[in-house]
């Protein structure tokens, strides 16, 4: 349900597309929240058919129609009573592939693991050579309201991949020392 709300808080910035709120879930909230453009229109049609949100049918001259979802003041209503709510709980990782495969990491050949934990660094590094990007784009968004929210965000999906990072190396150590 958190995805339809982060659809929700997207949209309480601007009415956007489908294609449009995925573009925005790329390049802001992925780290902490990310989805399938899939998913996107799937709650989509959930929102529209509580009410949470309208949609548009914008013709363009050289391109197919375009459907545009706006929130709703219901929407909003929604919006502001889902943050009011105390979390649920407040673990953050519900599943870790890579944790459960180390864990039985001693059924396999250590440089098969030492191989899926160099995997994961690199693309650790990746995330946070995107992260610093997006922090740029943020610092220069007209949101200037909004930047030190978005800010926080940012700042604990970079600990987490810094620490995941940090992780795999100390295994990778830990197994060659062994």
């Amino acid at each position: 349900m958190s995805l339809s709300y982060a659809i929700l808080g997207l949209l309480s910035y601007e009415d956007m597309t489908g294609y449009d709120i995925k573009s925005s879930f790329d390049n802001s909230i992925q780290c902490i929240w990310p989805a399938h453009l899939s998913q996107i229109y799937r709650d989509l049609g959930s929102l529209e058919s509580k009410g949470w949100v309208h949609s548009r049918i914008e013709t363009q001259e050289t391109r197919p129609d375009r459907k545009v979802y706006s929130i709703s003041d219901q929407g909003k209503k929604e919006l502001l009573q889902w943050l009011h709510k105390m979390p649920k709980n407040f673990d953050s990782v519900v599943r870790d592939e890579m944790a459960l495969r180390t864990f039985f990491g001693s059924k396999i050949d250590k440089e098969d693991l030492i191989l899926q934990l160099k995997m994961l660094i690199n693309e650790k590094r990746e995330t946070l050579l995107f992260l610093e990007e997006t922090s740029e784009k943020i610092k220069n968004t007209p949101y200037d309201s909004e930047k030190m929210y978005w800010l926080f965000s940012l700042r604990k999906g970079y600990k987490i991949a810094e620490a995941e990072l940090e992780w795999a190396e100390e295994c990778i150590k830990e197994l060659k020392n062994k």
